[in-house]
């Protein structure tokens, strides 16, 4: 489950970056073309699609709703962590909020 989550948050980070604009909310058809790209990656490692296209439907709905693009840069640059800065937390807890789409 670790993997994945790791693996989820790099692909998260790097896919949006290239997706940024000036609106509060994430441009709708980046939004979905990253879900899709991290739902293949996810399965590609040996993630059901099911639970992988939950899993990164829940954590890119997460992430817009907890950073929005006013701090999308702060996000780009957390590394999930319950014990680093405000930033690194509140990615953690997004992620963590989602691990129920993951294989226990």
């Amino acid at each position: 489950m670790k993997t994945f989550s790791v693996i989820a948050t790099s692909i998260v980070l790097v896919s949006l970056s290239a997706n940024v604009s000036a609106a509060d909310s994430w441009p709708r058809g980046a939004k979905l073309a990253y879900i899709d790209r991290c739902a293949e990656s996810m399965s590609s490692q040996g993630l059901p699609m099911k639970n992988a296209k939950a899993y990164c439907t829940c954590t890119t709905n997460g992430m817009e709703a907890e950073f929005g693009m006013k701090e999308y840069d702060q996000m780009m640059r957390a590394e999930a962590n319950p014990n680093g800065g405000e930033y690194d937390r509140r990615l953690y807890n997004v992620l963590m909020a989602c691990k129920n789409h993951l294989p226990r």
